[in-house]
């Protein structure tokens, strides 16, 4: 696993923005948990353990049984270690070192752990680019935008359209919209 630092402007703040947007979302609808950052997510039988940038995971989700948060050995309340199963929602973020595992790897392995959608982000170049895909038969299906550049997430419901532009010191700035 690369422990790395990510690059600061085509990783750190396009991550940030994101988060940003879906915790407010997912706080004003108190509709499941949202984390960013080192949270595992495993799934034996896709064969996969992972540490997205960004993953959600619904209250139906965990009462349904397909996710459950998994205790750390501490035993202590609300002391979880990582998310088993089926998260709804996954959020990669490409860098120079994780080209082939965010666009070839991991979605093969999160189509087969039946995570529902999968947003690829990639920042790195001239053109932004920014994916949503939904899981269909026999992978992901990255949604068509429509005229004015947002895409369907159907986990949250919403449309999404995800923007940059150059800020008075001339980095990059980015804006997750929402409808």
């Amino acid at each position: 696993m690369d422990r790395s630092p990510e690059n600061l402007h085509f990783h750190g703040k396009v991550k940030t923005e994101i988060n940003r947007v879906l915790a407010q979302l997912v706080k004003e609808t108190e509709s499941g948990e949202l984390y960013s950052d080192r949270a595992r997510v495993a799934n034996p039988a896709a064969d996969l353990s992972a540490e997205p940038d960004i993953v959600f995971v619904s209250n139906d989700a965990l009462e349904s049984g397909r996710a459950r948060l998994v205790p750390a050995a501490s035993g202590k309340e609300d002391d979880f270690i990582e998310i088993e199963g089926s998260p709804d929602f996954i959020v990669e973020i490409v860098s120079n070192r994780s080209v082939v595992k965010d666009t070839q790897h991991l979605p093969r392995a999160y189509w087969r752990a039946e995570i529902r959608e999968y947003w690829l982000v990639d920042a790195r170049g001239e053109q932004l680019a920014f994916e949503v895909q939904h899981r269909g038969a026999h992978g992901y299906e990255t949604v068509v935008a429509d005229p004015g550049g947002f895409q369907v997430s159907r986990v949250f419901a919403k449309r999404f359209r995800l923007t940059r532009r150059r800020n008075q010191r001339g980095r990059w700035e980015y804006d997750l919209e929402v409808r």
